[in-house]
C-alpha cells in the first residue's frame, strides 16, 4: 500500500462473505474451472489494494460487481487470462514457499467445495478468525461455530 492507513480487519472478512457471489458472477461470465478462479482472485486482490476507494453509500456487492466486470473486460479485451501483471513478489505479503501449478490446481479444488455459510466458517478460522468472532459474522455461539468447523474439516478429508 502507498497510505499509512492498515486495512481494517473487518474489510477483509467483508470481502470473504462475498466470494461466493464473485464465484457466481464469474460463472455467469462464462468462465469455469481455472479461469474462474483466476478472475474471483485477481478481482480480491484488486479490491483489498484499493479498499480506500470504497465509498459506503453506493453498495458493497456493487463495488465488487463492477471491479469484477473492469477486469473482465480488460482481460477479454486484451485475449488473454485475468492474470496479474505484476509478479507474486511484489504483493504485500511474503510467502514461506512459492506457490506451484500444481500446489494452486490444488487449492482453487478444495476452496471451490467451502461454499455457504459453512464453508465461510472454515475460511475465517483459517484466516486466524477465532471462534467468537466467527459466531458473531454469523450469527451463531461459539460451540456451533466450533461444530460446523469440525464437519467441514471432515468433508474436506473424506474428499481428499
Amino acid at each position: 500500500m502507498t497510505d499509512t492507513a492498515i486495512r481494517p480487519k473487518e474489510f477483509d472478512d467483508r470481502v470473504m462473505q462475498y466470494l461466493p457471489g464473485l464465484r457466481g458472477l464469474a460463472n455467469k461470465l462464462g468462465l469455469r474451472g481455472e479461469q474462474a478462479d483466476d478472475l474471483v482472485t485477481e478481482t480480491v486482490i484488486e479490491v483489498l489494494e484499493r479498499w480506500q476507494n470504497y465509498r459506503e453509500g453506493g453498495g458493497f456487492w456493487n463495488w465488487l460487481y463492477w471491479t469484477m466486470r473492469g477486469r473482465y473486460t480488460n482481460a477479454k479485451d486484451k485475449k488473454k487470462l485475468p492474470m496479474s501483471d505484476r509478479p507474486i513478489e511484489d504483493y504485500e505479503y511474503s510467502l514461506s514457499t512459492l506457490p506451484s501449478q500444481e500446489g494452486y490446481a490444488e487449492l482453487s479444488c478444495t476452496l471451490s467445495r467451502l461454499t455457504g455459510r459453512n464453508g465461510s466458517v472454515l475460511v475465517h478460522r483459517a484466516m486466524g478468525d477465532t471462534l467468537d468472532e466467527v459466531g458473531a459474522i454469523i450469527g451463531v455461539n461459539r460451540e456451533r461455530v466450533r461444530q460446523i468447523e469440525m464437519a467441514e474439516r471432515e468433508k474436506l478429508r473424506a474428499a481428499a
